[in-house]
């Protein structure tokens, strides 16, 4: 968990102005009636003086509870907005600490609930940033437990509504990116290029990519998410390359990305955005869910890091 996020800053990020994204599970309906019930206190002051000391130089992204509409997750809307109020209260004195209410963006009902996304809603006094997953939702043939495009637009519509900043939390091709798919082609544009139009049309501040192979990971093993690193196919590798970093042949109206040692030059001294500048932000991960290493945003800000092998 945290161990291995720190290592990561650590060595390969010393000294360096980045942040830290972390997914808290709370265990569903459960783990929120222990929280509310003051049996995982201790659990949290441990929490408190772990984020205490590592903002001293590094900005978190807190996803409390991430995916909790997630009808597999087993979660319940009044037992989690009571956890998750309650964690913020606990955390809110640590002053670079910002919360994401994670949504994952795809279908919440199943054949015993079927509760609203406005029903899991905190409060916009707790919310510092609205999340989304994005897995299956842009294929043209999504399963309906996978969810389609306007799961994820009623999230962000939702975040509009609120004035909240945006970040794709999570996402990933499921099934792979594949060599060849009727052409190599349709590997960029099955998936790649309709998240890159949602960025576009939503403003999103925040893309965190999950660039592993999930196939070699006993928990995801035969889960059906496959190998969605980049460099698993040439011609999405090529495409990255040429559209994200280095911004060939970008004329499509598109807002570019920057690359990391952007940030400070595009602050003004009060760390915020000058007007002049608007750029996106990118993390590449090879963490799952539970914790991850990012590189720091300011709020509405949107900056882009260099692919490492």
């Amino acid at each position: 968990g945290v161990e291995y996020a720190d290592g990561i800053l650590d060595s390969l990020f010393p000294n360096q102005d980045v942040g830290l994204q972390i997914g808290l599970w709370l265990n569903g309906s459960v783990g929120c009636d222990q929280i509310n019930n003051g049996d995982l206190d201790e659990q949290i002051k441990k929490l408190r003086k772990y984020l205490f000391h590592k903002t001293k130089t590094t900005t978190v992204f807190l996803r409390i509870g991430y995916e909790f509409d997630n009808p597999w997750f087993g979660y319940s809307p009044e037992s989690y907005v009571q956890a998750y109020r309650k964690l913020v209260k606990e955390l809110r004195q640590i002053k670079n600490v910002l919360f994401v209410w994670h949504s994952w963006a795809a279908p919440r009902s199943t054949s015993i609930t079927n509760y609203s996304l406005e029903s899991f809603y905190p409060g916009d006094e707790y919310v510092d940033w609205v999340g989304i997953s994005i897995f299956q939702q842009v294929y043209s043939e999504s399963p309906y437990w996978g969810g389609n495009v306007s799961n994820i637009e009623q999230v962000l519509r939702f975040a509009e509504i609120h004035n909240k900043a945006t970040m794709i939390a999570e996402s990933t091709p499921f099934g792979g990116i594949h060599s060849s798919i009727n052409g190599t082609e349709d590997a960029w544009d099955s998936w790649f290029d309709p998240v890159l139009e949602l960025i576009e049309t939503y403003d999103i501040s925040m893309w965190c990519y999950i660039n592993c192979n999930w196939e070699e990971q006993p928990m995801w093993h035969k889960v059906g998410f496959g190998d969605t690193r980049l460099s698993s196919n040439p011609f999405v590798t090529q495409k990255w390359q040429q559209l994200i970093l280095q911004q060939k042949n970008n004329n499509n109206g598109r807002q570019s990305f920057l690359m990391a040692d952007s940030l400070q030059q595009n602050c003004d001294s009060n760390n915020k955005l000058s007007s002049s500048h608007y750029s996106m932000f990118l993390m590449i991960s090879g963490l799952i869910l539970l914790i991850s290493s990012c590189w720091l945003v300011r709020r509405f800000q949107k900056v882009i890091i260099k692919l490492t092998p």
